[in-house]
């Protein structure tokens, strides 16, 4: 677990200043501080919680919005499949297991021996999630001070995407990848961004049982 740990400190470092923002923008949206901290530490889905949170402050019942964010979620369906020649999940990988998290074992699993693929995977997403927790816990309970620089919120939420694209530019060599990132690419383009990733995740997964 200790090397996965020590591999964590990119998404560590991404995941920081947007889960600052995502502590400050809950109470800015009149969430108390501890149901804020709350969702970091039950959900731990950076999308799924600015969209519960989104939801909530504009009086969206808190079933509905949980359902919502739940849907957000699905596309970790596609991820557990190509993670299976390398790693045999549970619930604790499920819980763990994010974008970048995703993306970083996806590349480092197989060079590892079997042994040790469960402890890196672990440690992988134990960094993460201690990251995001201390960041919303940071921006939570700093927000009125973070929020007078208007500039800084749109800093740190520019974090998160630049951290994925880096950690997928290891994949574009990869040909089911850049398919599956082109057919997500033109549905954005079309307008139909939702769509697009979902069939991108059914191509990459199509090809990748490909014998």
């Amino acid at each position: 677990m200790r090397r996965g740990l020590k591999a964590a400190w990119p998404i560590a470092l991404g995941y920081f200043p947007v889960a600052v923002a995502f502590g400050a923008l809950g109470t800015q949206a009149g969430l108390p501080y501890p149901w804020v901290q709350l969702t970091s530490l039950l959900v731990f889905a950076g999308a799924s919680q600015f969209a519960l949170v989104g939801l909530l402050a504009q009086g969206v019942p808190p079933l509905l919005a949980a359902s919502l964010g739940l849907l957000l979620n699905l596309r970790h369906a596609f991820y557990g499949p190509a993670l299976r020649p390398y790693l045999k999940g549970g619930p604790l990988e499920a819980f763990f297991l994010t974008d970048e998290v995703f993306a970083l074992a996806l590349k480092a699993l197989p060079g590892l021996l079997p042994r040790e693929r469960r402890g890196y995977f672990l440690g992988l997403g134990l960094g993460a999630y201690l990251s995001w927790n201390l960041g919303t816990a940071m921006g939570a309970l700093g927000s009125k001070g973070l929020l007078a620089w208007p500039a800084l919120g749109a800093a740190l939420s520019f974090a998160l995407p630049a951290l994925f694209l880096l950690l997928a530019l290891p994949h574009l060599k990869n040909p089911a990848a850049l398919l599956a990132g082109g057919v997500a690419l033109a549905f954005h383009l079309l307008g139909q961004t939702a769509w697009g990733l979902f069939l991108a995740g059914v191509l990459g997964l199509l090809w990748g049982r490909k014998p």
